[in-house]
């Protein structure tokens, strides 16, 4: 029997649903499938589709989450995705770095340390002193900043020093460097994808412990006022009533606030009728900024506020 004959015919609804589960690339529950699909019970349609053995149901926890299967996945792909007709160019490769090896190396120490080193502390964690040429041809193109008012000198990665830094792992590494300096730059690789699988940022990761972390306003067990701030930035943000608002763009309005403080209202609000806080079903599309201002409801990370009447 051929695949054709194996797989049944799929009803339209059916197709929404395995396309917003393949979307998302992750778990979701009903309530998280009505905004991408527009069904408004899918409670029956996921049942079904379990059947079928496309969707796998944690029953396990409340709410049940649908994920989808190989053989759901396969079938998604085959509406969201058709296979070209022609293959496609061949992915060039990775620009070089532009950077000698010495440089790299001195970028990545800076960066773990996230702190200004002097020279004798860079022999000491990398063996080597940051001077002549690889110091100045940092300085020139805006990645270090170089203090020579006393000895030994000082560095300081700059803002872009530190962007450049986080990025290395998609160029090519300095031939020069050898194996060790590819290993590097396969640990780094690596350190990007964690970091980004949890929503942490590389000057966060990197953060020198001890630091006093910025003052916050103390955590209140009354909501209702910060509730009303939430009613009010989403106001000056949403062109209509109901548009969706990036959680982002509130909590830039209550950035005074303790996050403890303003999750909590949150919560409360959409336990209120004619509020919706939902997840975003592109995850690619977010920007750290909305990872970062992500709301956890339950085992998911809802992204966008909508407020309409009640």
């Amino acid at each position: 029997m051929s695949s054709s004959e194996q797989q049944p015919k799929l009803k339209p609804n059916q197709l929404k649903a395995l396309t917003a589960l393949l979307t998302a690339d992750r778990a979701l529950t009903n309530a998280e499938l009505v905004e991408p699909t527009g069904i408004k019970k899918p409670s029956d349609l996921m049942l079904r589709l379990a059947e079928l053995g496309l969707v796998d149901t944690d029953r396990s926890r409340r709410p049940q989450a649908h994920r989808l299967t190989e053989a759901g996945r396969r079938a998604a792909h085959g509406v969201a995705d058709p296979a070209p007709t022609k293959p496609g160019p061949p992915k060039p490769p990775a620009p070089e770095s532009g950077l000698t090896p010495p440089q790299v190396l001195a970028l990545v120490t800076l960066m773990a340390e996230a702190r200004a080193m002097s020279n004798d502390e860079m022999k000491e964690l990398a063996g080597f002193a940051l001077t002549g040429r690889e110091n100045t041809e940092l300085e020139q193109h805006g990645l270090v900043e170089t203090d020579r008012d006393k000895r030994p000198y000082t560095h300081l990665l700059t803002d872009k020093g530190w962007r450049v830094a986080r990025e290395l792992h998609t160029a090519r590494p300095p031939q020069a460097g050898g194996s060790s300096l590819r290993s590097l730059f396969t640990l780094l690789a690596n350190v990007h994808r964690a970091l980004d699988r949890f929503h942490i940022s590389h000057a966060e990761f990197f953060k020198r412990t001890g630091e006093k972390p910025a003052a916050r306003v103390p955590i209140v067990a009354d909501t209702g006022d910060v509730e009303a701030r939430i009613r009010s930035a989403y106001r000056d943000l949403a062109r209509v009533s109901g548009d969706w608002v990036g959680l982002a763009d509130v909590r830039e309005r209550l950035a005074d606030l303790d996050r403890a403080t303003v999750d909590a209202a949150l919560h409360s609000l959409r336990r209120q009728d004619g509020v919706r806080i939902i997840p975003v079903a592109n995850t690619k599309a977010l920007q750290p900024r909305d990872r970062d201002a992500a709301l956890r409801i339950g085992d998911s990370d809802a992204h966008a506020l909508a407020i309409g009447q009640p």
